[in-house]
């Protein structure tokens, strides 16, 4: 991870063209994308993708569906037992073009057997319409920061699952 990671540009048209119908949208896709990545859903998170699919990450570049799945496939690899991404503060909008700029704030935790860790950043994403639906066509990573948090054991109340801090 670098050290310094530029602040987003966000230009007047694009936030003075932010159409509500199309945020809900955006977010509508978020929220389906971080229920596939937490679940290791790959083939629902493969229908969210466009045709000419990349994915970077503070700048480093993955092109192709190949290299796209396999961020995610190393992530679930990894030493976690629980994963939960949390999307907020969506904008996007539409330019003359049809080009579709959708930009949001996240933040995931990673319960490990030893710690968990919280990575927090933001998205600055290119999204398609395929047949009426959103697609991802190019997804951009900035990962601002991150923290190991203390050591975490599940309890399971009668009511629901929690998570908490031993």
């Amino acid at each position: 991870m670098s050290d310094h990671i530029s602040p987003p540009v966000i230009g007047e048209s694009e936030w003075r063209t932010c159409d509500v119908s199309l945020v809900a949208r955006a977010s509508q896709l978020y929220a389906v994308y971080a229920w596939a990545i937490d679940n290791g859903d790959f083939h629902l998170l493969q229908s969210l993708l466009g045709p000419k699919i990349g994915i970077s990450i503070n700048g480093t570049e993955h092109e192709g569906l190949d290299a796209f799945l396999q961020v995610y496939q190393n992530n679930w690899a990894a030493d976690w037992s629980a994963a939960k991404h949390y999307i907020s503060n969506v904008i996007a909008s539409e330019d003359a073009a049809g080009n579709i700029q959708s930009r949001a704030y996240f933040q995931a935790v990673f319960m490990r057997s030893n710690t968990t860790h919280m990575l927090v950043g933001r998205y600055d994403d290119t999204l398609v319409v395929i047949d009426g639906d959103l697609r991802i066509q190019q997804k951009r990573l900035f990962i601002e920061g991150s923290i190991d948090l203390p050591e975490t054991s599940r309890e399971i109340s009668r009511f629901s699952p929690f998570a908490r801090v031993k």
